[in-house]
């Protein structure tokens, strides 16, 4: 975001601060429409403003109704609360990338279960930068945090065999698959020198996720509960992957578990967590090299 850009939002900021102290809670402001024409402002700039005060827990959202006054304004004493705004990943991640890209050095810090949905949404946007004749950041840093697969963990598992080592296979190459991709984009951009510090870093926990974390320029955190669910998958039964059968296996959901905007004491805890684990216990992601230790009993 331009420096420019910014300081439009900074200034509708502090325009709804001053006019969300004089209102009682639960009080509706203005549409988007009417508060860009009121602050001549873009619309994109007063959506901006608006998530900033919903981080900071002075209004709450509704699609299709509005924004409001928030009951309780101010983070008050919960120092690991969390914004109103619940949408799925796949949808919630889409402006917060859209914004990040848009500053001159960008971090993605994700912890997580495959990285599908960052992938998904980040390798178009790359590939979009090397086709853009405008601005480019200067640098970009990803981080991967990833489960390693080289243990059993909780999940995935098949539902009738704990032991059947063939979910915690086909984690490891979906997840190589994804990592791929993303690193194939990140290198294009450093070699065409789109952005010529782009790189990416993965590495692997013996840990089954329980949320998904996004850190986004060290100051925007999105935090989302994963979902078991029972769900029927393809696995291999021959040793050339021709033949398959379906398996029922616990497995763990993530494109449509609901992103949450944390408040920013939460979000810089979520960062000195995610560095906690980066500089401890992390170790480097072998890719498609992790195999399951033990003997494999199915």
């Amino acid at each position: 975001m331009s420096q420019e850009s910014q300081s439009s939002v900074q200034r509708v900021v502090e325009a709804l601060r001053a006019e969300i102290a004089q209102l009682q809670p639960g009080a509706r402001l203005l549409s988007q429409h009417a508060l860009s024409e009121r602050l001549d402002v873009s619309r994109d700039t007063v959506q901006r403003a608006l998530r900033e005060l919903r981080a900071e827990g002075l209004i709450t959202s509704t699609t299709g109704s509005g924004s409001f006054v928030a009951e309780t304004t101010g983070e008050g004493g919960d120092e690991g609360g969390d914004g109103d705004e619940l949408e799925p990943a796949i949808i919630a991640l889409d402006h917060y990338l859209d914004d990040a890209l848009r500053e001159e050095h960008v971090t993605i810090d994700f912890f997580g279960f495959s990285a599908e949905t960052l992938t998904t949404l980040l390798k178009p946007r790359l590939d979009r930068l090397k086709l853009a004749r405008s601005f480019h950041p200067d640098s970009l840093k990803i981080r991967l945090l990833l489960p390693t697969t080289d243990v059993r963990l909780a999940l995935p598992r098949a539902v009738d065999n704990p032991k059947d080592p063939r979910p915690l296979e086909r984690l490891r190459r979906m997840t190589t698959g994804f990592v791929d991709v993303l690193q194939e984009a990140v290198n294009e951009l450093r070699v065409r020198e789109v952005v010529p510090e782009a790189s990416l870093q993965v590495m692997a926990v013996p840990m089954t996720p329980q949320v998904k974390l996004y850190v986004i320029n060290r100051e925007v955190a999105l935090r989302g509960w994963y979902e078991v669910e029972r769900a029927p998958v393809e696995v291999p039964v021959s040793e050339d992957g021709r033949e398959t059968e379906l398996l029922e296996i616990y497995d763990l959901m993530g494109l449509d578990a609901s992103l949450i905007r944390q408040r920013p004491s939460a979000a810089r805890k979520a960062q000195t967590w995610f560095e906690s684990v980066w500089n401890t216990i992390a170790v480097e992601w072998p890719g498609d090299a992790d195999q399951l230790a033990g003997d494999p009993l199915v």
